[in-house]
């Protein structure tokens, strides 16, 4: 199951954007179950994911991507209850005024892979900062294998029925597949303190292999939408919005 809640939050602060959400990650752990809360803390790889999305309204988005945790984590946050927060450490108050819950079947991705030829042109839009760890330091610029080992890697983890993650089928991925347009900047994440190197915008990546290949990276791509890529997901960093078949001159 993958489920996305998005809360429109006023806030009585001018200061409240992406860089938030590692503070809205622990409001959301105290509207949950504290055993599942701790369980969570545990876990390597999250069932979850959360960002701040800015605009003319600020809103909260929650995707969940296990049936277990859109029961724990999804819906105790639309309680009608819920309906204001505080982020103590900065003295921010915040007012949820709309709640939008959209859930759909895991299987769906699997039947648009069997049922849908793929494009061969993906646009994948960072919309927080992003990053990848390799070897102790941080990757700060999108790089295929980073992109799919990230997301194979995500998917595995929540997987039941289907292991994602294969380094021939990595290998055969990133030779098959470049970016081809990007437009992107440095920026930070900060955290607690630290300030997360990371890189923000969008990437054109276009798909050289078989039908099936480009139907296997739009069911990762669309994936990612739910499970952000890269680090940090569950605090804020890596979301991502994917629009397939937006060039055709590759």
């Amino acid at each position: 199951m993958l489920a996305e809640l998005c809360i429109k939050i006023e806030a009585d602060s001018s200061d409240f954007g992406y860089y938030q959400a590692s503070n809205m990650q622990g409001i959301l752990m105290e509207q949950i179950d504290t055993d599942y809360a701790e369980t969570l803390h545990e876990q390597g790889l999250k069932p979850y994911s959360q960002y701040i999305r800015s605009g003319e309204a600020s809103e909260w988005v929650i995707h969940t991507y296990t049936e277990e945790a859109y029961r724990k984590i999804i819906l105790p946050l639309t309680r009608d209850e819920f309906d204001s927060a505080v982020i103590e450490k900065k003295g921010i108050h915040l007012k949820l005024t709309q709640k939008q819950l959209c859930v759909v079947p895991k299987k769906s991705l699997l039947e648009e892979f069997y049922d849908r030829e793929s494009e061969r042109y993906f646009n994948v839009e960072f919309l927080t900062p992003t990053s990848f760890k390799s070897s102790g330091r941080y990757v700060i610029m999108p790089d295929m294998r980073y992109i799919f080992q990230s997301l194979m890697n995500k998917y595995s983890a929540v997987s039941e029925k289907m292991e994602m993650y294969d380094e021939e089928t990595l290998e055969q991925l990133v030779e098959n597949s470049s970016i081809v347009r990007y437009r992107l900047r440095s920026t930070f994440f900060p955290m607690e303190g630290v300030r997360i190197p990371a890189f923000i915008g969008s990437v054109g990546i276009k798909i050289y292999g078989t039908d099936t290949m480009a139907r296997y990276v739009r069911l990762l791509l669309r994936f990612g939408e739910y499970s952000g890529i890269g680090i940090k997901t569950a605090i804020g960093m890596g979301a991502v919005r994917v629009k397939e078949g937006t060039r055709k001159n590759d």
